[in-house]
């Protein structure tokens, strides 16, 4: 008898709105032959226009599993509330690992779980649709509150909390900030890049394997 085919998960499912957004959903699903299908719509449950549906290899779904592992996600507790001060957000993410056995579920306001935005990022990469700026309402940090990028070219200047800093700048998912983390990162030499990949794993907020994804882009 051929092998039965080693799922990474059933179905994987997220949903997003925040502000005045519409809904943005995605849905990644097990078919025969080990291949999923990937699904992405935006707009209300009920009349929603689907921004597309393809099917993608297990390995995709995999990594997708191996990412979210790494964060954390799930091990996150199954509601959270919002936090005064934050723009509206409201989001519910289920994982059915074996249909009718076993799934963790999700969901919650403005007051996200850590990994939350590193979260987004990795379904960025399987095009769920990015915002077009960072958060609704919420202008976009002065270059002076941010982290010394230019600093990283020289690491024994960088001390754990600006690293932290770093880090929970991140998580807020300011697009320019991340960019700007990426070229500052293409200008260092090979060991300070390995340097630099050790100090951020070493905040908590992610591992080094995910740090390489989001600079390198593997």
């Amino acid at each position: 008898m051929p092998e039965e085919t080693a799922y990474p998960f059933h179905s994987f499912s997220f949903t997003l709105i925040e502000g005045t957004r519409p809904r943005a959903a995605f849905r990644m699903k097990a078919l025969e032959g080990g291949m999923y299908e990937l699904h992405v719509e935006r707009g209300s449950a009920s009349r929603p226009s689907s921004q597309f549906t393809r099917e993608v290899p297990l390995a995709t779904a995999q990594g997708l599993k191996d990412a979210l592992q790494e964060l954390g996600v799930f091990t996150w507790d199954e509601s959270y509330p919002d936090a005064p001060g934050l723009p509206a957000r409201r989001w519910t993410l289920t994982t059915v690992f074996k249909e009718g056995v076993f799934s963790v579920a999700s969901k919650g306001g403005s007051d996200v779980p850590v990994g939350f935005e590193l979260m987004l990022e990795e379904l960025y990469r399987l095009d769920f649709p990015r915002p077009e700026q960072s958060r609704v309402g919420k202008p976009a940090p002065a270059a002076a509150a941010m982290p010394d990028f230019g600093a990283l070219g020289d690491l024994s200047n960088i001390d754990m909390s600006e690293l932290q800093s770093l880090a929970a700048e991140m998580q807020r998912n300011p697009q320019a900030m991340q960019q700007r983390m990426k070229d500052e990162f293409r200008h260092m030499s090979p060991d300070e890049q390995n340097q630099l990949l050790d100090m951020l794993a070493s905040t908590g907020m992610a591992s080094r394997a995910w740090w390489e994804r989001f600079f390198r882009g593997f």
